[in-house]
């Protein structure tokens, strides 16, 4: 797994919604909850993928998006994604690329664990969650380090503000 405190590897990956995102194109702009998943359409994945998708206002009210990857297609992606309504992209990574930047392949490359990294605005990223069953615990702590990483911009922000910097 790549490591808290650590550069995120840049990535460019197409979208189930037809557009192709580019990680360093976020930076500056907002944070990126990005999280691994092994299959469409099997309960944890679904309940996953739920899961963020019940709690995206909070995630967006905290200056963050959602996408998910895995290596399956975007065919997939977008019934998947359309079956459950999923308000945050899917993306599909078919040569496993991202998955082995970000370490999460496993059994020799033919699985992909559950893994959610959050990247700040500078790239870095500041909080990894891998739990294979323990899935609800990924948004709950998505939420508590995104909620800590804006108590830290408004310090910062009123920090310069009060010494006029």
């Amino acid at each position: 797994m790549v490591r808290i405190g650590s550069v995120a590897p840049d990535f460019e990956v197409k979208l189930h919604t037809g557009v192709r995102f580019r990680l360093s194109d976020q930076r500056g702009e907002r944070i990126v909850v990005l999280y691994f998943y092994p299959r469409d359409f099997t309960w944890g994945c679904t309940k996953e993928g739920c899961m963020f998708a019940d709690h995206i206002q909070e995630i967006k009210k905290l200056d963050a998006m959602v996408i998910g990857i895995n290596g399956q297609s975007l065919a997939d992606h977008k019934k998947f994604a359309k079956q459950y309504n999923f308000p945050f992209p899917l993306g599909s990574d078919p040569d496993l690329s991202v998955c082995r930047n970000y370490r999460v392949l496993w059994l020799r490359g033919l699985a992909i664990r559950r893994a959610t990294y959050i990247i700040d605005k500078h790239q870095t990223v500041r909080g990894v969650a891998h739990h294979e069953f323990l899935i609800d615990r990924h948004w709950k702590y998505v939420l508590r380090v995104l909620k800590e990483l804006k108590e830290e911009e408004e310090i910062k922000s009123y920090n310069r503000e009060a010494w006029n910097l």
